[in-house]
């Protein structure tokens, strides 16, 4: 099937500003008047060119969310959403440097306790913000020392 390059063009210019999974060229794709068949011809065309790349998407994604001091479930679940291959997912998420990864879980706790001097004391209050982060209660025992 042939692919029509203006469809391709603005696909490649998408892709080029930052990395995208399959599913946002999909969502994308879905916005532009064409049938299913030009849309999987598009994606392979794009991942052919290296303009799409699962691999490449997820270690941007996992960098970038640990600068932001996400948790590696909610990145794993971030990721799921995203319908990346599992076995990227845990892959990268071997990746992670525990060392570096513990104390980004240490900063975000003081963080925390910075902001909340008057519930610093209030440990479920912390516990639960940081399962909103996307931490394990196995992690947080690990950094704050509790059996």
């Amino acid at each position: 099937m042939d692919v029509n390059p203006q469809i391709l063009g603005q696909l490649e210019r998408f892709c080029a500003y930052q990395e995208r999974c399959e599913q946002d060229v999909r969502k994308k794709l879905s916005s532009v008047p064409c049938s299913q068949e030009q849309r999987d011809a598009v994606v392979k065309a794009l991942k052919e060119q290296g303009f799409l790349d699962e691999e490449r998407f997820v270690d941007a994604f996992v960098r970038g969310k640990l600068r932001e001091q996400w948790g590696k479930f909610k990145i794993r679940m971030a990721l799921v959403a995203k319908r990346v291959d599992p076995s990227v997912i845990d892959a990268r998420l071997q990746e992670i440097d525990e060392e570096a990864y513990s104390q980004s879980v240490a900063d975000v706790i003081g963080k925390w306790r910075r902001m909340h001097a008057s519930d610093a004391g209030n440990k479920p209050k912390l516990i639960r913000f940081l399962l909103s982060r996307g931490f394990t209660m196995e992690e947080i025992r690990k950094v704050t020392n509790d059996k």
